[in-house]
């Protein structure tokens, strides 16, 4: 059987001690995720509460240059 090397058992020690080394610390975290999740989702759900958007500017007209005269052209 195949025993891990000091390295991977140290990572995995100081993983433990992050998350369990102090009384309501993991739960702390969980509620927190909690809340974000409900918060994200009731973002997507209510899209009334946002402000409407100003409706977008309508692109300028191009005037049509084919009916101009040619009065700036000189004959050379």
């Amino acid at each position: 059987m195949h025993v891990p090397g000091l390295i991977p058992l140290l990572i995995v020690l100081f993983l433990a001690f992050l998350l369990f080394g102090r009384p309501g610390k993991l739960s702390g975290l969980m509620e927190d995720l909690g809340k974000g999740i409900k918060g994200f989702r009731k973002g997507l759900s209510d899209p009334a509460e946002t402000p409407p958007a100003a409706p977008p500017e309508p692109p300028r007209q191009v005037p049509d240059q084919s009916t101009t005269s040619n009065t700036d052209r000189t004959p050379s």
